[in-house]
């Protein structure tokens, strides 16, 4: 549905939702009950018509995508993620550590020319220090000036600044001297404590994530933010995480987009100890509509085709995303827990996918600044 003709209210089948709709129309912002309202309905259909009302608004029919590249310097991590099939220990077979010299050697490869992006996330490995990212970033910027370093999760950088035996400024401050540009939004995972004492017990203060996100925004480095969803967390934990995202960002305007993560739930840990299925297209939509009704100061709002597949992100445009991220190349994290998606997409895939849908294909940067996309491929009939 690229557009909507008829007034917001006739798309709604259950009365309850009509006040938010209303609300919706008005501009106004939704609370607590409201959220909880969304989960709880089985009108998905009207919930995303709210949504995509309030992506036009936002955005048109512009739908952005990045030539970007993921990339892992390690996989050994010290810190016990139950849902994480990534990570290795020392001695693991599967173990590795890339120097920035294997790193520039991957990325010299044809298939990263044109990359925009380098997102870069890891495992949390003692042995790394400040001096180990230094001379990455350094050494990166002097073969790739124009390629953008998006690196560590909010946690992420905690365990460095940690075992680098500084503080967290001076880690930031010194990343960004030699080349760190922004963030991504990994590690958020639930902020509810009780959810992150059975999930991610290795990093269960949620306030680590937040206060480390407002430190990159008050230093000016934009960051995006995330929540994983679909395992044995409930409505009331995504409202709150998303109430608590949003009031950040009302403080600091430094998210950039917001990505829903769906849990993958093989060879972890969390889905040997707990019977979770595999989310459902109903789930993975409605995350997204959810988080553009309720997360009204984030600007972008990404329907990420690893994890919920490239067709369901291609509908999820119509239900309040307007970001298919990035060509990606080659993924592991998600891949290692069961995604059964590509490594990778082209710029003319992804393309096709946002025009075949009815929208508006936006070859973008990180900060979204857009260039010229290759024509749009006509729509079917």
């Amino acid at each position: 549905m690229p557009g909507l003709s008829r007034p917001l209210r006739t798309y709604i089948r259950d009365e309850s939702l009509l006040p938010i709709a209303d609300k919706v129309a008005r501009g106004e912002r939704l609370n607590f009950e409201d959220g909880l309202r969304l989960y709880g309905t089985k009108d998905l259909t009207g919930v995303g018509a709210m949504a995509h009302h309030v992506r036009l608004m936002k955005h048109g029919l512009k739908t952005y995508f990045v030539a970007s590249r993921r990339l892992s310097y390690t996989n050994i991590c010290y810190t016990h993620c139950q849902f994480c099939a990534f990570q290795a220990k020392p001695g693991d077979p599967r173990a590795y550590v890339l120097s920035a010299e294997d790193i520039i050697k991957d990325l010299e490869k044809p298939e990263n020319t044109g990359v925009r992006e380098l997102h870069m996330v890891a495992g949390h490995y003692p042995k790394l220090k400040i001096e180990y990212f230094e001379d990455l970033f350094r050494k990166l910027k002097a073969r790739f000036p124009d390629m953008h370093l998006k690196v560590f999760t909010m946690v992420e950088m905690d365990y460095y600044a940690r075992v680098s035996g500084i503080p967290m400024e001076e880690f930031l401050d010194r990343c960004v001297a030699a080349g760190l540009e922004s963030c991504p939004g990994g590690g958020a995972e639930i902020f509810d404590e009780g959810i992150r004492e059975q999930i991610c017990i290795g990093k269960k203060d949620a306030n680590v994530w937040l206060k480390n996100a407002e430190l990159c925004h008050s230093k000016g480095i934009p960051t995006n933010c995330t929540m994983l969803y679909g395992h044995i967390e409930e409505p009331k934990h995504r409202v709150d995480h998303l109430l608590r995202l949003r009031d950040l960002q009302d403080r600091t305007h430094g998210f950039l987009a917001y990505i829903p993560l769906a849990y993958q739930n093989e060879n972890n840990e969390l889905s040997r100890t707990h019977v979770i299925h595999e989310t459902t297209g109903e789930m993975d939509l409605r995350e997204i509509a959810v988080a553009r009704l309720m997360l009204d100061n984030v600007p972008h709002i990404k329907a990420y085709w690893v994890m919920i597949s490239p067709g369901l992100a291609q509908i999820g445009l119509s239900y309040g995303a307007n970001d298919l991220d990035g060509t990606i190349i080659e993924e592991e994290i998600a891949h290692d827990a069961g995604a059964q998606t590509p490594q990778g997409l082209t710029k003319k895939e992804l393309a096709r996918l946002i025009s075949c849908a009815g929208f508006e294909p936006l070859e973008r940067d990180n900060l979204y600044r857009t260039y010229e996309a290759d024509p749009p491929i006509p729509q079917l009939v």
